[in-house]
């Protein structure tokens, strides 16, 4: 793909449709609806509501979140080391 294309699709939104839609698929394997309003018109906006979803799930149910660490293949050690070196929370 070459400067241009990418350059097309990121202000057509393309790669945040695609961000979005593997969100969803994600989080309903492990039973979950990713319900955010379509059309997402940012990153800013789909990373807050990833976050607090993320952080309420958290706080329910935290093997869903273990399972969804699990299925998209980053382990809970690795998440561990690096919330030990990071200044973000958990959800984000």
């Amino acid at each position: 793909m070459d400067l241009a294309t990418v350059n097309a699709k990121i202000k057509a939104n393309h790669f945040l449709s695609q961000t979005t839609t593997q969100l969803e698929k994600d989080f309903l394997s492990v039973g979950v609806n990713f319900d955010i309003d379509k059309p997402v018109q940012d990153y800013k906006r789909l990373f807050s509501f990833t976050s607090s979803l993320v952080n309420a799930l958290n706080k329910q149910d935290p093997k869903r979140i273990i399972n969804l660490l699990y299925r998209i293949d980053l382990s809970e050690e690795k998440v561990q080391d690096e919330m030990e070196i990071s200044t973000l929370t958990f959800s984000e």
